[in-house]
């Protein structure tokens, strides 16, 4: 009866590990300017009706999106956003105005107007960037 009881007890743990989640984990590097980015965000946005918007934090120019917060396949519009945190600070629009933030270092080419895309798929989850 005991070995019974802890089968029942371990049936569930055991096929916890099997899932049907589409989403996949997806990671990769961004360089900038031919060196690896030092830090940033980058964001993989789906076409509609495809999921949901993923991202993660650049450090040192890796990124990694674990397949909790993962992507289903698809095509994504990737942008990638990187803040010079050692300039100054943009001005406001008025004069008085308090700054806006610091200065955004990618070309607007890779993420308000980004022309990147990644196509995620199964055996396709790892995307390597270059950008100035």
């Amino acid at each position: 009866m005991g070995r019974m009881l802890l089968l029942l007890g371990l049936g569930p743990l055991l096929l916890a590990g099997c899932s049907n989640d589409p989403r996949l984990a997806v990671s990769g590097t961004v360089r900038f300017n031919g060196q690896p980015l030092d830090q940033g965000r980058i964001e993989f946005h789906p076409p509609a009706g495809k999921g949901s918007l993923s991202g993660a934090g650049i450090q040192d120019g890796r990124y990694q999106i674990p397949q909790a917060n993962g992507l289903v396949p698809a095509t994504y519009e990737v942008k990638i956003f990187s803040y010079d945190t050692k300039g100054a600070k943009v001005a406001g629009d008025m004069p008085g105005e308090p700054g806006k933030g610091f200065k955004e270092r990618i070309a607007r080419k890779y993420n308000l107007a980004t022309e990147l895309r990644a196509d995620v798929k199964p055996g396709n989850t790892t995307f390597d960037f270059s950008v100035d």
